[in-house]
């Protein structure tokens, strides 16, 4: 009787690589963790031509394979090589960091061809045979193409796979060259640069290990480890030749021009924190206070376990956006992951957000509700409106250290992309990012201790002139003042000027050279500065809002428009509701409700334009706080209100806007209705089928150079001046959807933006452009409020 059997066709092969190698980095850091498994010492990587499909050269001085190695474990997929024992590497005891057998799977990934060399270390493999002479190392070329091709079973390939077993091993050193040919993927510039970001942060800075050296006080965690292996391990080094290698490290800058470092001891059934300034914080004038939170750990019995450091730097840097330090900042900043020495993709790279650090750099919470025990909250209370002190990724830079035993809840995903974001996950996502709460938190207590000294200076400052007046006048001086401080000028910037005036009005009426008939107009004068003081207060946030509610008011026609349609949405949804309940035919209710789904997710996608304009103008957030805005940002909320308008119009908006140039301290409400001021006027004057260009850059003052232009009408530039006045619309033909314009636009986008010393008017438009309106906003002088 016939014996049935399972087989595997060859185009396991290709799907197997794809699915569980996610991308090409990915793919080749499990090639190096092969050189790591197998004791290396280092593993050098050459790239050659890498941008017209080249060859990708690694080598290893591992303890090699045999050739019984690699016929039942290289070739045999999903083979169980490594899972014998405990795990552990021969000679260093390392923890294998493969484990399913499909690391080869990853040459398959990133080329065509590949040529492998091993040669055993006879003294680690002699271990386990009986006679040295049985060992015997291997040369072997697999064409993946000619494999996949024919159409059988992998037990029965007859091409593709060549081997050749190598006896004479005494003058040839012990371990293995894999060279990948024929590359699948031509890298473009672009691609080659975030490949070698992440191949190399494949391993830990030592920066990152070491003990800190830029802090006052000890480390809690010292110096790490950051794999499971023996003292005697030497270490694994990665080598880049070739098209891989980069240029020179600037760990030690990024490290030393930090200004806060964070350490967490999370290895055990207690959760340390530990955040202090560093040496370039105190000598900016930083307190050196080191602050020591402790927790129990929310899964003591199961983890996961770890520890984290990780430097977090204020401001930005001195030099340009352009410099070296920058750039390598940008390649290597964010709080990544390591399991076993290894990084974790994605966690930490470009456009990766797993803390919710840029998320709520941009939201701004109010505050952070952190679970301390009581002697940490009293030690370091919440600080009020602390959240908006919040930073983005690349103001932090360090590492999450993980080991296989500490691990063991964290399930990766199959492509090896990261982990399950279940339960364990978010216990070791809400640790990091509670530390780094606590790290603002800290911040914001040190701000509004320096904002306290900065007004004990300056009244003391006053007290000091007044006191040298009256010696002058009267020849006697009070001890209990301090002397004034000659090399001081007289004459300085006073930041809070009504304070000021109030002091200086308290200390003359003390003055005994003053009059007693004086007296009471100097109270006088006390009282209306106070009721000035309390006055500017509540102008300040009047001014702001009936400014932006001004700036709404002129979108309120554009606003109806929508509403109207929103309307008509709601009662389609209802109309294809009934149908779809009273229609018996199956065909008809699934194509009823294919229509409802349209038309619900059309409904969302309105709603959602309004509230994220409506949020973005008078939401509380809006105009409590000025803050830095990325340019691109401040664009797409006012283009996500009126895109629905230019798509109907079948107007196209281009965008040349720096991704990284920020504009000047500014209400988000205030530049969210100069944006759409602005982009309205161009929808009008571009008309249907036209063209609006949005750019923008970094002014040689520091500030910002913002322009939108259109091709509608010109605009006669000696006579523009007139359309910044109140009722000068620039357009007389009634929109349906944006109104007829009251005038006011430009007038009220004016004042917004001179009341930052900036300046808007019409320019001359770039070739190709009928109009153009540009915007120049200034940094704040030094020292100013922002």
């Amino acid at each position: 009787m016939e014996k049935f059997r399972f087989s595997v066709d060859t185009h396991l092969f290709r799907e197997l690589g794809e699915l569980l190698v996610g991308r090409d980095s990915t793919a080749l850091i499990e090639l190096l963790k092969n050189a790591y498994d197998a004791d290396a010492t280092f593993v050098r990587v050459r790239g050659t031509n890498l941008k017209n499909s080249g060859t990708i050269v690694i080598s290893d001085d591992g303890v090699g394979m045999t050739d019984e190695i690699f016929r039942t474990a290289f070739l045999r997929i999903a083979g169980r090589y490594k899972e014998g024992g405990d795990r552990r590497s021969p000679v260093y005891k390392r923890r294998y960091t493969g484990a399913k057998g499909v690391g080869r799977l990853s040459a398959h990934k990133l080329a065509r061809e590949l040529y492998v060399e091993s040669i055993p270390n006879a003294n680690v493999h002699a271990a386990g045979l009986s006679t040295a002479s049985s060992i015997a190392g291997i040369e072997a070329n697999i064409n993946w193409d000619e494999l996949e091709n024919q159409d059988q079973s992998l037990e029965s390939i007859d091409s593709g796979l060549d081997v050749r077993v190598i006896t004479e091993l005494e003058e040839k050193k012990p371990g293995t060259t894999l060279r990948l040919e024929n590359l699948k993927t031509s890298w473009t510039s672009a691609q080659l640069t975030r490949f070698l970001e992440e191949l190399h942060s494949a391993r830990p800075a030592e920066e990152l290990l070491r003990q800190p050296q830029n802090v006052r006080q000890p480390s809690i965690i010292g110096e790490i480890r950051a794999a499971s292996t023996s003292p005697e391990d030497p270490g694994f080094e990665i080598i880049t030749e070739g098209d891989f290698r980069t240029g020179e490290s600037l760990w030690g800058s990024l490290v030393n021009r930090a200004h806060w470092l964070l350490e967490i001891d999370a290895s055990g059934s207690t959760v340390k924190y530990s955040i202090q300034p560093t040496e370039s914080n105190i000598q900016r004038g930083g307190a050196p206070d080191t602050y020591y939170f402790e927790k129990p750990h929310p899964n003591s019995g199961a983890g996961p376990f770890f520890t984290a450091r990780v430097y977090a730097r204020e401001g930005s840097w001195s030099e340009s956006r352009a410099s070296e330090l920058t750039r390598f900042n940008q390649r290597r900043g964010g709080i990544r992951v390591y399991l076993e020495g290894f990084r974790v993709l994605p966690y930490g790279g470009r456009r990766d957000d797993w803390l919710g650090l840029d998320r709520d750099y941009a939201r701004k919470p109010r505050s952070f509700d952190l679970d301390l025990d009581s002697s940490s909250s009293s030690y370091l209370p919440q600080q009020e409106n602390e959240g908006y002190l919040s930073q983005g990724n690349e103001q932090y830079v360090g590492a999450i250290f993980l080991t296989a035993s500490g691990a063991q809840t964290l399930r990766p995903v199959v492509n090896r992309e990261g982990f399950v974001e279940d339960e364990p996950f978010e216990v070791l996502r809400n640790l990091v990012r509670g530390g780094i709460d606590l790290v603002t938190r800290a911040r914001a207590s040190r701000k509004r201790e320096q904002q306290a000294e900065e007004r004990l200076a300056e009244e003391r400052g006053l007290e000091a002139q007044l006191d040298q007046k009256a010696i002058i006048d009267t020849g006697v001086s009070d001890p209990a003042r301090p002397e004034l401080d000659e090399t001081r000028p007289a004459e300085r910037p006073l930041r809070h000027p009504l304070v000021t005036a109030r002091q200086e009005l308290v200390i003359l009426g003390e003055s005994p050279s003053i009059p007693p008939d004086a007296k009471s107009q100097i109270q006088r004068a006390q009282i209306a500065v106070e009721l000035a003081e309390h006055r500017e207060r509540a102008w300040d946030e009047e001014r702001i809002m009936l400014r932006v509610l001004a700036g709404v008011g002129l979108q309120f026609s554009a606003f109806v428009h929508e509403i109207n349609g929103i309307l008509g949405q709601a009662n389609a949804v209802r109309e294809l509701t009934t149908f779809v309940a009273e229609a018996a035919d199956f065909h008809v209710r699934k194509r009823m409700l294919s229509e409802l789904t349209e038309a619900v997710d059309q409904l969302v996608q309105s709603l959602t334009r309004q509230s994220s304009y409506l949020t973005d103008v008078v939401g509380p957030d809006a105009r409590r706080r000025r803050r830095r805005m990325r340019l691109p940002d401040t664009v797409q909320a006012s283009v996500q209100l009126l895109s629905k308008t230019l798509a109907e119009r079948s107007i196209r908006l281009e965008r040349q806007l720096d991704p990284y140039v920020k504009t000047p301290p500014i209400f988000p409400a205030e530049m969210a209705v100069i944006m759409t001021n602005l982009l309205t006027n161009a929808i009008k004057a571009a008309d249907t089928g036209g063209t609006i260009l949005v750019s923008g850059r970094k002014a040689a003052d520091g500030g910002i150079s913002l322009r939108v232009e259109n091709t509608g009408r010109p605009v006669d530039l000696s006579d523009s001046e007139k359309w910044f006045r109140p009722f000068e619309s620039t357009t007389l033909d009634v929109d349906v959807v944006l109104g007829q314009g009251l005038g006011l636009g430009l007038p009220i986008t004016r004042r917004i933006v001179e009341e930052y010393r900036g300046k808007v008017e019409f320019v001359e438009p770039s070739s190709g452009f009928a109009t153009a309106v540009e915007i120049s906003l200034p940094l704040p002088p030094r020292g100013a409020d922002a």
